[in-house]
């Protein structure tokens, strides 16, 4: 399950997907979203591993997605070709995400901004070193809540606190995420090693 900008390799029961896109600080384009997509599907039909470790590469855990511009005829409808390359995209991320059915655990080693945002929410550990933030600019930059980032990141963090970051487009620094990441980066086999069931962890997921 690799790609030049998703890559992913197994240790025992965990699967590690790592973001190697350093140049763009894991900022991915709408065909690299797929490449995200498709080893969560291949790590799923894996019965032998029970965790999914998603990590970034470098300073930044991700930037904000590209929208990489094609070029279209004129007579082209734009609506419907919205739907086909960028509408499909999302909805394949997303659906390969929620019913993702492993342990999803997600180390944040820098900041986290745009889409990301929505996309770590699914996880049900989250880890971030001492500098991180998360922002979600979509306000300041005139759109819209991508990928269900409204309701995931209300479930996620609470009411008053998705509401400064969406609204307001707030940076939420590391201590304030506390509660939405679980504590400061710490070893997973510590937490989710050897000593736990696979089996049971699976079906005890909520």
């Amino acid at each position: 399950m690799v790609s030049s900008t998703v890559s992913g390799e197994y240790q025992g029961w965990v699967a590690i997907i790592s973001l190697n896109k350093l140049q763009k600080l894991n900022s991915l384009t709408e065909d690299e979203f797929y490449h995200l997509a498709s080893p969560l599907r291949e790590v799923e039909r894996r019965d032998e591993v029970f965790i999914t470790l998603l990590l970034g590469t470098g300073t930044f855990f991700s930037a904000i997605r590209i929208s990489k511009s094609r070029d279209v005829a004129p007579d082209t409808d734009l609506f419907r070709h919205g739907l086909r390359e960028i509408v499909a995209n999302s909805l394949n991320t997303s659906h390969a995400l929620y019913t993702h059915s492993k342990i999803f655990v997600t180390t944040l080693n820098g900041p986290v901004v745009g889409l990301f945002a929505a996309v770590i929410v699914f996880s049900d550990f989250i880890y971030c070193v001492p500098h991180t933030y998360l922002l979600t600019p979509f306000s300041s930059l005139g759109l819209v809540a991508e990928d269900g980032a409204l309701q995931a990141l209300v479930q996620r963090m609470g009411v008053v606190k998705a509401k400064e970051a969406l609204i307001m487009s707030r940076k939420i620094e590391a201590l304030d995420l506390l509660g939405f990441s679980v504590l400061v980066l710490e070893e997973i086999e510590e937490w989710l090693g050897s000593h736990l069931n696979g089996d049971s962890m699976l079906k005890l997921r909520l």
